[in-house]
């Protein structure tokens, strides 16, 4: 797959949500090598099997999607810092139990978000660090109480000038006074596109913070509520990648590029992370993005 140029002067950063799956393999990444029967790598060998690296041939931004499922570690970052180069930037997931867990107490998660600050500090000293992530999930309608409890969250991170951006799904947050209350407190909101099930938020280009965040899912509306319930480990992996197996056209990435520049126009800053990773389809349409803006933009 041809590099893309980089643009990131621009205050653009495109990349992807995640960048660890298998079915990448020889559609992204390189094929897995055996060990030498030395027990050595060669110098490029060992490069293009750490992942992260490989893909920081390609992109200077990416969503690090495992602190969705286990609380983010301190030497997990120091290891990631200590492979980024200088011009990549993060967004890290906050964990599912301060995001779905519609019943954890604020005092829970307040002392949750306290320990994710501490673990991701290596990249906010290097000035890698994009932003959180808090990602509602598409049930998770509002309410008073809920839009306190994540402004409090997310408080904790904003008082330390450290980035939070906040997805919703749900149209019910489709309010002025939400969006408000966001920006009255520092809280980043993150424009995202999910298929057009009933009461989605509408994928927009809104600001509430001095960076813009856009996330891209697929539109893929058949296979987003599988008609059976995966059980297995198979199962759901397989109705996971049925989810996201959605690659968005040429005409549909110039129509999104629009709300991308409007977005920088706003904010002076913009990541773009598509969700839509089976078989590496988010690594075509974000390399795809790239090369629009570049010419859209007549960057150099």
């Amino acid at each position: 797959m041809e590099v893309p140029p980089d643009i990131t002067n621009s205050g653009l950063y495109i990349g992807t949500s995640g960048y660890y799956y298998e079915d990448w393999i020889g559609r992204f990444n390189p094929p897995k090598k055996a060990k030498p029967t030395d027990g050595v790598f060669s110098e490029e060998a060992n490069y293009d099997q750490d992942r992260l690296r490989f893909y920081q041939k390609y992109f200077s931004f990416v969503e690090i999607n495992s602190t969705f499922y286990s609380e983010p570690l301190l030497e997990h970052f120091l290891d990631i810092e200590r492979r980024s180069k200088p011009s990549m930037k993060y967004a890290v997931k906050v964990h599912r139990a301060i995001s779905n867990d519609l019943t954890i107490t604020t005092e829970t998660a307040t002392e949750a978000m306290q320990r994710h600050i501490y673990a991701i500090s290596p990249l906010v000293e290097t000035g890698r660090f994009y932003s959180f992530l808090i990602q509602l999930p598409d049930f998770a309608y509002r309410s008073q109480a809920r839009l306190d409890y994540l402004l409090t969250v997310a408080g904790e991170a904003v008082r330390m000038g450290i980035d939070v951006h906040v997805e919703l799904r749900h149209g019910s947050w489709h309010e002025t006074n939400v969006l408000q209350a966001f920006k009255d407190s520092g809280v980043g909101i993150c424009n995202t596109e999910i298929p057009h099930i009933k009461n989605v938020f509408p994928l927009k280009a809104y600001a509430t913070t001095d960076k813009g965040y856009i996330r891209y899912s697929g539109l893929n509306i058949k296979d987003w509520y599988p008609e059976q319930k995966a059980v297995s480990p198979k199962e759901k992996l397989a109705a996971r990648n049925a989810r996201y197996n959605y690659e968005y056209s040429d005409e549909e990435l110039k129509e999104r590029l629009e709300g991308q520049i409007v977005l920088l126009n706003k904010t002076g800053s913009v990541a773009v992370a598509f969700n839509n990773h089976y078989q590496a389809k988010a690594v075509i349409n974000a390399t795809k993005n790239i090369k629009m803006l570049k010419l859209k933009l007549g960057l150099k």
